[in-house]
């Protein structure tokens, strides 16, 4: 093969290799916290986990499934939202215990996005939802028991690029 034609074959697929994937964009950034909810003790939780305010536990406690008498935060992630690929959250660092995977849909405006939301416990799907999130508000899911209580996962959309 003439040197000339490979060189120009090795630029060609060198220039491809290094565009810039556009799936790859960070349109935004959400929070995911893991919370840990009970009627018992709530030192279960560990001694890593952090009371929480009175405002945020009636943030959780105004919706009538979620009302526990005590409510201690596990951990939080703030990963970056992709445009195109599926994203994850760890929640619980540095154990990849449990996992929250993401993936956008379809935006709705500037403030709205639905995605493909999964939350992996042990390396196993224990559910997945495609809910519209919209920038600001947090989205509470009741998560498996856990502990003589149950893991809450707090999903909010904290910037979102406009489309």
């Amino acid at each position: 093969m003439n040197p000339a034609i490979f060189l120009t074959l090795l630029l060609s697929f060198t220039s491809d290799l290094l565009a810039q994937d556009p799936g790859m964009e960070a349109i935004g950034s959400m929070s995911v916290q893991l919370i840990f909810a009970t009627n018992g003790d709530p030192k279960a939780a560990g001694d890593l986990a952090k009371k929480m305010t009175g405002a945020e536990i009636k943030k959780i406690q105004a919706i009538k499934e979620l009302k526990f008498e005590a409510y201690r935060l596990l951990g939080s992630d703030k990963p970056d939202i992709l445009k195109g690929y599926e994203s994850w959250a760890t929640p619980l660092r540095p154990s990849k215990e449990i996992l929250v995977s993401f993936q956008p849909i379809k935006r709705n405006g500037d403030e709205k996005i639905q995605m493909v939301l999964e939350y992996w416990q042990s390396k196993r799907k224990v559910f997945s939802t495609n809910p519209i999130l919209t920038k600001g508000k947090t989205l509470f899911l009741l998560g498996p028991e856990w502990r003589k209580g149950r893991l809450i996962l707090a999903v909010k959309i904290e910037d979102l690029k406009k489309s």
